[in-house]
């Protein structure tokens, strides 16, 4: 009897062996799988950042493009700027412009209204500039067959 009862403890202790065997291959197995879909994970987002990074380097070399095209705008409105006329050099045109006084300027019927006046034959001038204009009416009239109005006779 002690034989089988060493017996049987031995079977009980390879079937509990077994047992243990088997769950700790099962943990095993579950560990691999999640070990494996973590990996996959890594690599994706590993993919990803690296992606993100390009991405970044292309915007910062568009910036660096961005600032540069800036920086030559600035180069330029600043050299523009000095050329821009100095406030000594406004007062001075200013002083041309109140000493000849443009506002004060005749137009071309105060002067006819002048020479009439002078002449004192009112009306001479402006007989004289209509003649013209009919004698250039008349020529067109003429040459290219047009009425006063600039359209051609029978139109």
């Amino acid at each position: 009897m002690g034989q089988e009862q060493g017996q049987v403890d031995f079977t009980q202790a390879m079937n509990e062996l077994a047992n243990r065997l088997r769950v700790l291959e099962s943990k095993h197995g579950t560990y691999a799988e999640k070990l494996l879909v973590m990996n996959q994970n890594m690599i994706e987002e590993h993919k990803k950042t690296i992606s993100e990074i390009k991405s970044v380097r292309q915007d910062l070399v568009n910036i660096n493009k961005d600032i540069e095209t800036v920086k030559n705008v600035v180069k330029h409105l600043s050299d523009e700027a000095g050329k821009f006329a100095k406030n000594q050099d406004v007062k001075v045109l200013q002083k041309y412009i109140d000493y000849w006084n443009p506002m004060n300027f005749m137009t071309e019927k105060d002067v006819l209204k002048l020479v009439d006046k002078i002449l004192g034959e009112k009306g001479v001038i402006h007989k004289r500039v209509e003649k013209m204009e009919k004698e250039i009416d008349d020529s067109l009239e003429t040459k290219f067959g047009l009425n006063p109005e600039g359209e051609k006779d029978g139109e």
